[in-house]
């Protein structure tokens, strides 16, 4: 019989007509054995004890972790701790589905001017987006600080999370009516159908809706790739102000975009001068050095910032990565600088 970690696991509940024990989708009593781990020994669980600490249970001792809206509860520094305890318990071919708030659909109904009404009916009473983003209220009231929330995520920003704790596959679903996000993990690398199949017996959804990261990524590179050429157009037109916002909003998706940084230095020259250019042009170098433009463009703006000491080092440095010796030499004679 395998074993599933139900963490956060709350009290026992029992179907009215079976009188059987409601267990999470899936984990069926017949095939699984449930290990109860909560932080409120007042619902009896089998173990008492955190998702930042579950050294009460061994290390690769379980088949399976479920854990339903616990992660938000964590602070987001705690997050890679909770995760890399759930990695420790796995054996090596165990997974762990996770679900959580999605704040893109919340923030949806924020955005109207919702946060206040009831964004759906749950059987703890109406649930209004202010509860889904900072944890349910009455509750909170009574002194159940348990259920405050401290962090969140979108499906991108879950799957990888759960990818930079060391889970080798992972694919999730958004269910934008029901406010959720459901995601599977595997400690192996799981074939894509392996894992799909997996999803399909945890996720209360046909694999229809389900994604896994890459495509979620590959989304995100569509989007942003057109955001990209719409800052350009008005780069090219003269309204830079409104290009360089929307370069910045691709920074804050893909803060190591390498040709946003690289045109908010353009910018940033044409609007305020060399100098500020400068820490625009060294980080669009530090992601792509092998770009011989971000090169000229770099030693330019530190020849007319007069920072002639750091002009030589930059010209040496770009001919190990992208910048010809023929450039390099044309530079440092229209500098009358030592040939390099």
């Amino acid at each position: 019989m395998k074993t599933f970690l139900h963490v956060g696991c709350g009290p026992r509940y029992f179907d009215s007509h079976s009188k059987q024990q409601v267990r999470p989708l899936g984990f069926s009593i017949e095939e699984w054995d449930e290990l109860r781990l909560d932080i409120n020994p007042g619902v009896n669980p089998d173990v008492v004890g955190t998702m930042t600490d579950m050294s009460a249970v061994a290390s690769e001792s379980v088949d399976a972790i479920f854990s339903s809206h616990n992660i938000e509860h964590l602070y987001p520094h705690e997050v890679p701790i909770a995760l890399a305890e759930f990695k420790r318990v796995l054996r090596s071919d165990g997974f762990v589905v996770i679900t959580c708030p999605d704040l893109q659909s919340v923030c949806a109904l924020v955005a109207e001017g919702k946060l206040t009404e009831p964004a759906y009916i749950s059987p703890a009473g109406p649930i209004a987006p202010i509860d889904i983003l900072y944890g349910h209220r009455p509750p909170m009231s009574q002194g159940n600080l348990y259920m405050s929330h401290r962090c969140g995520f979108t499906l991108n920003v879950l799957l990888a999370t759960l990818e930079d704790a060391g889970f080798l596959k992972t694919v999730g679903l958004c269910r934008p009516n029901y406010f959720d996000l459901w995601a599977l993990a595997s400690v192996a690398c799981l074939e894509e159908q392996q894992a799909l199949g997996l999803a399909r017996n945890h996720f209360p959804e046909s694999a229809n809706n389900i994604a896994n990261h890459d495509r979620v990524q590959s989304d995100l590179h569509l989007a942003i790739t057109d955001v990209l050429l719409i800052a350009l157009e008005n780069q090219q037109e003269g309204r830079l102000d409104q290009a360089k916002q929307l370069y910045l909003e691709i920074l804050e998706l893909e803060p190591r975009h390498a040709e946003a940084n690289f045109h908010l230095g353009v910018i940033a020259y044409s609007q305020s001068g060399a100098a500020s250019s400068i820490p625009w042009f060294e980080a669009a170098l530090d992601i792509n050095p092998e770009n011989e433009q971000y090169w000229v463009c770099y030693i330019d703006v530190l020849a007319q910032s007069g920072l002639t000491d750091s002009i030589s080092e930059a010209l040496e440095l770009g001919q190990k990565y992208g910048l010809t010796k023929e450039k390099a030499l044309m530079i440092a004679k229209e500098l009358n600088l030592p040939t390099v």
